[in-house]
C-alpha cells in the first residue's frame, strides 16, 4: 500500500492532468468539428486555428490547474507560455502530419474521416505535450 501512495505522490499531477487533458481533447474536436462544419475553409486552416485556440486553453489549465505553477516575475510567465507554446507547436507539427497522412495521403477526407485523424492525433500529442510540460515548460513546478 505505502508503494502505491509513493507512486501517487511521485506522480500526482497525472490525475488531474488526465481530467485537462481530455477537457482540451473535447474542446479541439468541438471546435475541429464547428469551424469545419460552419466555414468553408480548408483542414490545415481549421487545424492551425483550432491549435492556437486549444493550446492557449491547456496553458492556462496546465499552469494552474494541473502543475499548480506560479510565476514570480513577468519573466517568468512569459519564459512558461513561450515554452509551451513553442512545445505546443512541434506537437502541432506532429499532430498536423498525422492528420495529413490520414486525409491526404490514405484519402479519409471525409468529414468522418479528418474528425477520426484529428482524435488520433490528439492521443498522440497529448502524451508528447505532458513530457514537454514537466520536462521544459513546468519543471520547477514546486
Amino acid at each position: 500500500m505505502q508503494r502505491l501512495l509513493d507512486l501517487y505522490k511521485k506522480h500526482r499531477d497525472l490525475v488531474p492532468y488526465a481530467f485537462w487533458g481530455v477537457a482540451a481533447t473535447v474542446f479541439n474536436i468541438v471546435v475541429f468539428w464547428a469551424i469545419g462544419e460552419f466555414t468553408p475553409i480548408s483542414y490545415t486552416i481549421n487545424y492551425c486555428i483550432d491549435w492556437f485556440l486549444t493550446v492557449l486553453f491547456a496553458f492556462y489549465t496546465n499552469k494552474y490547474f494541473v502543475f499548480h505553477n506560479e510565476h514570480h516575475s513577468t519573466k517568468e510567465f512569459w519564459y512558461q507560455m513561450i515554452t509551451f507554446f513553442a512545445g505546443r507547436g512541434i506537437t502541432g507539427i506532429v499532430g498536423l502530419g498525422i492528420l495529413a497522412f490520414g486525409v491526404g495521403l490514405l484519402g479519409f477526407d471525409s468529414s468522418l474521416g479528418q474528425n477520426i485523424f484529428n482524435i488520433i492525433q490528439n492521443v498522440v500529442v497529448i502524451i508528447l505535450n505532458y513530457f514537454w510540460a514537466i520536462l521544459i515548460s513546468f519543471k520547477n513546478k514546486k
